[in-house]
């Protein structure tokens, strides 16, 4: 999955069937204005993105077999510690690199 932040700072899923490069694409670089556009779906610790799970299930498609690689992803992701209050932790890759 990638989460891609415009350079309005709009906020969409992309690949939703893709559960093995989650990350998050911006063409923003400023750490503050690519914060306030993550608010509407997670947080932003200044390096890595923390994606709500319930934005995630809100913009991808509304059926079993996704809401089943998801929860796997989910599992995965927690034996990892890359879970936290809820939200999945992101790569962050900017436009500034």
């Amino acid at each position: 999955m990638i989460i891609s932040v415009d350079g309005s700072g709009t906020v969409s899923l992309q690949e939703a069937d893709n559960f093995r490069g989650f990350k998050v694409k911006s063409a923003l670089a400023d750490k503050d204005k690519l914060g306030k556009a993550l608010s509407s779906a997670g947080r932003f610790d200044g390096e890595h993105a923390w994606i709500a799970k319930a934005w995630l299930i809100q913009q991808a498609p509304k059926d079993a077999a996704w809401r089943g690689e998801f929860d796997k992803m989910c599992a995965y992701a927690q034996s990892k510690g890359w879970i936290e209050a809820d939200a999945i932790r992101a790569h962050v890759e900017t436009a500034a690199g």
